[in-house]
């Protein structure tokens, strides 16, 4: 099975996985661009990739909200970790089957789109549907903030060709304690604005998380910030 399902299942249904806290990117992506240079703080956000709404739940409290959030993950058992969470709507959050349509599941339009660390999972025929889906779904002018992994992360890991899929088996993969995981790895900015097409980029960088490890290697990802 090409994708990272069972790895994080198991993450959460035994280890209490999830961040506690927001990404200091993410936190710096509200204060300095949607906050300082777009001014643009409401709006409905769907969050891609939610896990247990660390991220949602900070745009909505920094906001007063301002934004309304909407979520999407893959691990079924996050059902309850939502329910349980009074300052998540349970019914504006949605586990789908991985690399599946979602376009069907909101009665509205959205005015950004957030995928932090999880687009770079999918094949490349389900992530360019799902950049449609997207588009599709937003709103004139919505924000669309995504990370993708660069090649140059966890080459110490990397095992194989790029499969006809585009995915590249990560073995031994310290996020998922040496489950394999599968990437769809992305090697310069250029390809990176090429891959969020027909969306307009407005601010583009990168971030590399915290290494504890050396035998790791890079674990750089870019930022893509663009416009519809």
């Amino acid at each position: 099975m090409d994708n990272s399902l069972s790895g994080y299942t198991k993450k959460y249904d035994n280890e209490g996985y999830g961040l506690q806290y927001p990404d200091g990117h993410v936190i710096r992506f509200y204060e300095r661009i949607l906050k300082y240079k777009l001014n643009k703080t409401n709006g409905n956000l769907l969050d891609f990739g939610c896990g247990n709404g660390v991220h949602s739940k900070y745009f909505q409290d920094v906001t007063g909200g301002g934004i309304k959030t909407y979520g999407i993950d893959i691990v079924s058992s996050l059902k309850n970790t939502w329910k349980k969470d009074s300052r998540i709507n349970e019914n504006n959050f949605h586990v789908i089957a991985p690399n599946s349509s979602f376009k069907n599941l909101f009665d509205v339009k959205m005015d950004f789109i957030f995928a932090n660390q999880s687009l770079y999972y999918l094949p490349n025929k389900d992530f360019q549907k799902t950049i449609e889906e997207f588009y599709d779904l937003c709103n004139d002018g919505a924000i669309i903030f995504a990370t993708m992994i660069s090649s140059k992360a966890y080459q110490e890991f990397v095992a194989g060709d790029v499969k006809d899929n585009s995915l590249v088996e990560v073995k031994s993969s310290p996020r998922l304690n040496g489950e394999s995981t599968y990437i769809n790895f992305t090697n310069t900015i250029e390809e990176l604005k090429e891959k969020f097409k027909p969306f307009k980029p407005l601010f583009w960088g990168d971030y590399e998380l915290i290494n504890l490890y050396n035998f790791e290697g890079s674990i750089q990802h870019f930022i893509y910030i663009g416009q519809k």
